[in-house]
């Protein structure tokens, strides 16, 4: 915050008039026609922007709401990068930070988070493996400290495979499976989870949880 002029901050700052800046973080996502004269304005009036959390950069939750979408900033205005996470990882928040502020361009991990799990030991994805359950799981299901196990062995999903690595763990080691909030290395979330489903069996139950493929991200449609 030494380094830096925090000019514009509705949160915590009176000023009201948005005025040229270098930087420009913006957390949420559009759902309502008015956001996006205000976005618009933001973009007009930054050097660069960045879409910071998984709605200003995928959509987000929202997507869940049967009434609701929620779409990535980056629909309605170019973005020079994202800043991932639900919220971003403290780390990877700071270091990108910094990385702003000397000029340079932010730097995101590029592999998937089993690379680096502590449960990747583990891991035996097997072809006729069968998920029985979504991250709604029950008690005696999750990891405890006396049965640590890569969850996909347990038949629940987890989405460590098709997730970009940088949270460091935080929700594996709490013992809850990865639900994807640092967003996919590559493509869209619904083209990585529907290649990534494609390798198990799905319980009948399981099958009806539709809401996975929306978890923070609508699919990107293209018109014939």
């Amino acid at each position: 915050m030494e380094r830096t002029e925090l000019i514009y901050c509705p949160f915590f700052l009176e000023q009201k008039e948005l005025k040229p800046h270098d930087i420009a973080l913006i957390e949420g996502c559009i759902s309502k026609e008015e956001q996006i004269e205000e976005l618009k304005l933001i973009r007009k009036n930054a050097k660069k922007v960045y879409a910071i959390g998984s709605c200003a950069a995928f959509g987000g939750i929202l997507n869940l709401s049967n009434k609701l979408n929620g779409e990535p900033i980056s629909n309605y205005i170019d973005i020079n990068g994202i800043i991932p996470g639900c919220p971003p990882p403290e780390k990877l928040l700071g270091n990108c930070l910094i990385r702003l502020i000397e000029n340079k361009e932010i730097q995101l991990p590029e592999k998937n988070m089993c690379a680096t799990c502590p449960l990747r030991e583990t891991m035996e994805i097997k072809s006729d493996k069968t998920i029985n359950h979504s991250f709604s799981i029950p008690n005696e299901a999750l990891n405890r400290d006396d049965s640590q196990e890569c969850f996909l062995n347990k038949g629940i999903l987890c989405l460590g495979p098709i997730t970009r690595d940088g949270c460091e763990h935080v929700c594996i080691k709490q013992g809850v499976p990865c639900e994807g909030c640092m967003g996919p290395i590559s493509k869209d979330f619904t083209s990585n989870m529907v290649n990534f489903l494609g390798l198990f069996n799905i319980s009948e139950s399981f099958k009806n949880y539709k809401e996975i493929f929306y978890r923070f991200s609508k699919p990107k449609f293209r018109e014939a």
